[in-house]
């Protein structure tokens, strides 16, 4: 059969880059046909690349033919002409923390922020409402995986509950976190901590054990996984923001 088809083969392979095996493969399938072998390769070569984004049959088969059918390469100019970096992370990644990680670096490298914008909220004042409620809200959360649950509570909590409240509508979550920033300032004024390190401690030790502080703090933790839910659903709802 191999030998049967080799004058086509060499014909097929000036026509389109494919390998012997491959091409006597499609050749035996199309019966000797060299045209409808080439069609097989073409239109196999087109449903991989419309699996892999998404793009019309059409464009595929532009982008193959100007790059000699290479889908790898295919594949990295469809995505630099038609995606955004958040559309490929969406794309790609199926892990809901992952991609807020991604699409906040994403940002980020954008606006090649060197600092914490928190503490200098004038810095994205201007950003969109969405763009703007999704790096509060994800910038404090990084603050409390670094720190701790307590130092978050002051760390520009009003600006991040705004958020919770008007963009996420998570007003519980907002409010158990006020109520334990409360809590927390009133141990710290008891034992007027601001005076010694002593007082701290003291105010702190005493913070840890009390039963309401304690549960805000659980709340926070069991609503967590839906804040970073919400996150996600203003990202995906608002992609056309996104960078």
């Amino acid at each position: 059969m191999s030998e049967m088809y080799k004058d086509k083969l060499e014909i097929l392979q000036q026509r389109i880059p494919i390998g012997d095996r491959q091409g006597l493969a499609l050749l035996e399938k199309a019966e000797g046909n060299t045209d409808k072998a080439e069609k097989y390769f073409t239109e196999e070569r087109v449903s991989i690349i419309v699996n892999k984004t998404e793009v019309q049959a059409e464009i595929a088969l532009h982008h193959l033919q100007e790059n000699n059918f290479d889908i790898k390469q295919t594949i990295k100019i469809i995505e630099t002409k038609y995606f955004t970096a958040t559309e490929l992370i969406l794309k790609k990644d199926h892990d809901k923390e992952e991609v807020l990680d991604k699409v906040f670096s994403a940002i980020v490298k954008k606006y090649n922020w060197k600092s914490s914008f928190l503490n200098d909220p004038n810095e994205i004042k201007d950003f969109p409402n969405d763009l703007y409620s999704f790096m509060t809200v994800m910038e404090w959360l990084y603050f409390e995986n670094w720190e701790d649950f307590e130092s978050a509570l002051f760390h520009h909590l009003d600006m991040v509950t705004e958020q919770m409240r008007i963009k996420l509508n998570l007003t519980k979550l907002a409010d158990y976190l006020e109520k334990a920033r409360s809590i927390a300032h009133y141990f710290y004024e008891k034992y007027e901590t601001s005076k010694n390190h002593n007082n701290y401690v003291k105010a702190t030790n005493e913070l840890r054990n009390n039963k309401e502080f304690i549960a805000a703090e659980e709340k926070f933790n069991l609503l967590k996984p839906l804040l970073e839910e919400r996150l996600y659903e203003l990202v995906k709802n608002n992609i056309e923001k996104f960078p």
